[in-house]
């Protein structure tokens, strides 16, 4: 069982010391084929480190843009709270002070279907998650997962 798991770990060795060399050899391959000082544009490198930092920056980005959802989502939804109780209390003042109850005006009735639609559609958006936690750069690897 011990020389088993030896070879194993000197297979992965050699597999990890081959990779080095592809890698290396690779990078030589790209430096020998390229001008003398390379614009930025021009040097794989530099375009791979970028890509890199544009990677990261797009992750970051995507977490902040998640939370000012959820936030705005909270926020509309208090609003929307406190509307609705608003317009509750000002009917019950309205029928405890034996006023007549003015019907709604069109303006009045448009704002309300507004909020009751807007509300069904927010309960809706809660049951799909609107973010994941992966990329969703087309082609990306983490898209693939």
């Amino acid at each position: 069982m011990e020389t088993a798991v030896t070879r194993l770990e000197t297979m992965f060795q050699k597999a990890e010391s081959d990779l080095d060399y592809i890698q290396h050899r690779l990078e030589f391959e790209i430096m020998k084929s390229l001008p003398d000082n390379p614009a930025a544009e021009e040097n794989p490198f530099a375009l791979l480190e970028e890509l890199s930092v544009l990677k990261s920056r797009y992750k970051t980005l995507c977490m902040q843009l998640e939370k000012i959802f959820i936030e705005q989502r909270d926020s509309m939804k208090g609003i929307r709270a406190a509307l609705e109780n608003t317009m509750k209390m000002v009917q019950a003042l309205q029928q405890h002070a034996d006023l007549e109850r003015l019907p709604l005006s069109e303006e009045e009735q448009t704002a309300a279907q507004r909020l009751t639609c807007q509300t069904v559609k927010e309960m809706e958006s809660l049951v799909e998650q609107p973010f994941s936690s992966g990329s969703t750069v087309p082609g990306s690897a983490e898209e693939q997962h």
